[in-house]
């Protein structure tokens, strides 16, 4: 098997169904398979997946999160390869292939994605940098005196690749693990790269696949949102940093997004999610 293409959802039917669809219609020259796990979506999915032959569905009883999802998957995926892939994305060429191709002329060391279209094919942003784990990293941000990589639609290196189409070998989950389940949502794919970067892997984007991602069409902002985002951001900085510099990343939140966010104490949700900068550490 070449590719295990992974796809979560979690009550996005038609745009799971949609992103299934393109997959089928654009995929060709390689094998592969689809699993899609569904994290007990309540929206008609199940019945809607669960005896199309074309994929192999894994109904969860919980909705453990995007990681949770995408362990599940691999945990049973038979590729060489792991494509995962966003349930909100559509193929708009034979991405897999390209992917594949790239990867397989370039070593074992790369983790791949592409540069993502929106829903009027404007650019949408395909790749990040991983959070701030020392003083002098951060005051380089603070400062705006870190180098950030342009928009040229070039194959380059890149720090973290989008979560929303990685393309990654499964030699490089046999060599760090899977994603840390105790991060719901948001930033769980940087931490694992994180873990990978350490042991000698790299990102890259690529230009000849195409992708369209139609963000935030499987999730809507919210309160509740920005406090699972901070959360897993906390996770995600305590077992990466130093532990005092840890601390005086803690100081700095609680200051400066508990002052920002000062409106929020006027609700409920908005309550909680200050309590949230200024939980045990």
């Amino acid at each position: 098997m070449d590719v295990s293409i992974i796809i979560v959802n979690y009550n996005t039917k038609k745009l799971t169904s949609d992103c299934i669809q393109s997959v089928i219609d654009k995929t060709l020259g390689i094998d592969y398979e689809i699993i899609l796990v569904d994290n007990a979506s309540t929206d008609g999915s199940k019945e809607l997946f669960e005896n199309d032959e074309r994929i192999i569905y894994i109904y969860s009883d919980k909705n453990g999160g995007f990681g949770y999802g995408n362990n599940r998957g691999m945990e049973i995926a038979q590729g060489k390869y792991f494509f995962l892939l966003n349930s909100d994305t559509i193929l708009l060429n034979n991405a897999v292939k390209e992917f594949f191709d790239y990867a397989e002329c370039h070593g074992d060391k790369g983790l791949y994605c592409c540069y993502l279209f929106g829903d009027a094919m404007q650019y949408v942003c395909s790749f990040f940098y991983f959070p701030a784990f020392t003083i002098a990293e951060f005051l380089k941000r603070l400062l705006h005196i870190k180098k950030y990589l342009p928009v040229d639609y070039k194959d380059k290196q890149v720090e973290c690749i989008s979560g929303a189409d990685m393309f990654i070998p499964r030699v490089a989950i046999d060599a760090v693990g899977g994603f840390d389940e105790r991060i719901f949502l948001y930033g769980e794919e940087g931490e694992l790269q994180y873990r990978m970067k350490k042991v000698g892997y790299s990102g890259y984007i690529l230009s000849a696949p195409k992708i369209q991602h139609l963000e935030g069409q499987s999730s809507t902002p919210s309160i509740w949102k920005e406090t699972v985002k901070i959360k897993s951001h906390f996770i995600i900085l305590k077992t990466h940093m130093k532990y005092p510099t840890y601390l005086l990343a803690r100081l700095y939140y609680a200051v400066n997004l508990g002052v920002r966010h000062l409106g929020y104490l006027l609700k409920e949700d908005g309550r909680k999610y200050l309590k949230t900068l200024v939980s045990s550490v």
